[in-house]
């Protein structure tokens, strides 16, 4: 078990990669966590000096060359991360999301010699080195926890209350039928061409209008500057239509709680399992948007075919007339529990030593 100071107050190191919808999963987690403990968070956001660094870290990993002495020398993360800083406290705890995080979580895990959880898929990494992965894709392994989307920390009655300044500031009627539109980018084997863009902007507005809805629109992070280009064209021939649209590249804006508080029906471009997972919590029907040119990679088809199945979400092509759907022909099985209180009943025997 933790010493007994450590039981009362857990020490956890949050390790970030600076993306948005990583931290809300390490945030969701330290929610379930503090559900059972009382906690102190010290916040570390490590940036790669380079992307192809990741397989050269992965490598590393999965050759076990990480147990040679010679790369528990600071100067070794260093090499890897920018903004890396000695943690001279007791940490009793690290969590970390994301594929960038991944080496960072491991190589800190041996050099504070503490507990780790890691968030995301570990793509041929071996599981021992976590005390506890968290995913949505069946790791058959005694460490792991499954889950069908994972925890984003939301507190419901701030998320009203956005909403409501929201509709005061940008004179929109609350009780309007809405139709969320998220906009996604190429990601997770996606591609998003020109004529990807065009038919689904005149698809969603012809929906939009078949069911007298407004719209709400934003792109995100990975829909990319040139891509706003086209897609700003295109919505400007559907002012009537749309009631606020946010374009991320161009002038960001937190808008997607918002937008979901409102939505009637929320569509959503398939590439981002965030995107997806988020829009669940809020128990509206959910349609996911693929694009003609799709790889599919394995554990995000997993995670995917698990929430049709369970009738969570409904798969619609891009090139698809969206005004023919019936919208209320689908039957969406909703989450009867929220992944944090789901984890927070399970979480407790990887953080205690009685867990080998």
């Amino acid at each position: 078990m933790f010493r007994e100071e450590a039981r009362k107050r857990l020490k956890i190191l949050k390790i970030t990669d600076g993306r948005a919808g990583h931290i809300t999963v390490s945030d969701g987690v330290i929610e379930a966590i503090k559900k059972k403990y009382p906690v102190e968070i010290i916040e570390v956001d490590l940036k790669l000096r380079a992307k192809f660094l990741l397989s050269i870290l992965k490598f590393i990993l999965r050759y076990h060359l990480i147990e040679n002495h010679f790369s528990f020398n600071d100067w070794f993360i260093k090499l890897f991360y920018k903004n890396y800083c000695k943690q001279n406290e007791k940490i009793d705890l690290i969590v970390s999301t994301g594929g960038d995080t991944l080496f960072a979580n491991v190589w800190l895990s041996k050099i504070l010699n503490t507990k780790n959880i890691f968030c995301g898929t570990l793509k041929g990494i071996n599981p021992k080195y976590f005390s506890l992965i968290i995913s949505t894709s069946e790791q058959n392994v005694t460490n792991s926890i499954k889950l069908d989307i994972l925890p984003t920390q939301m507190n419901a009655k701030k998320t009203i209350e956005s909403a409501e300044r929201f509709c005061n500031e940008k004179k929109i009627k609350k009780d309007e039928k809405y139709f969320v539109l998220l906009i996604g980018g190429d990601g997770s084997g996606y591609f998003y061409g020109k004529d990807d863009y065009e038919n689904l902007i005149h698809s969603f507005i012809s929906v939009v209008r078949k069911y007298g809805a407004k719209a709400l629109i934003t792109t995100s992070r990975r829909t990319g500057s040139e891509n706003e280009k086209l897609l700003i064209e295109l919505f400007s021939k559907y002012d009537e239509e749309i009631a606020y649209s946010v374009f991320f590249n161009k002038n960001p804006e937190k808008v997607v709680a918002v937008y979901l508080e409102l939505a009637t029906a929320i569509f959503v471009t398939e590439e981002s399992g965030s995107m997806i997972s988020e829009s669940l919590f809020f128990k509206k029907p959910v349609f996911t948007l693929s694009p003609e040119k799709v790889k599919e990679q394995k554990g995000y088809k997993l995670f995917l075919n698990n929430l049709i199945e369970k009738k969570r979400i409904n798969r619609i092509t891009i090139g698809s007339d969206l005004a023919e759907v019936d919208l209320n022909a689908h039957d969406f099985h909703y989450m009867e529990q929220l992944p944090i209180d789901y984890l927070a009943e399970k979480i407790k025997p990887y953080i205690e030593d009685k867990h080998q």
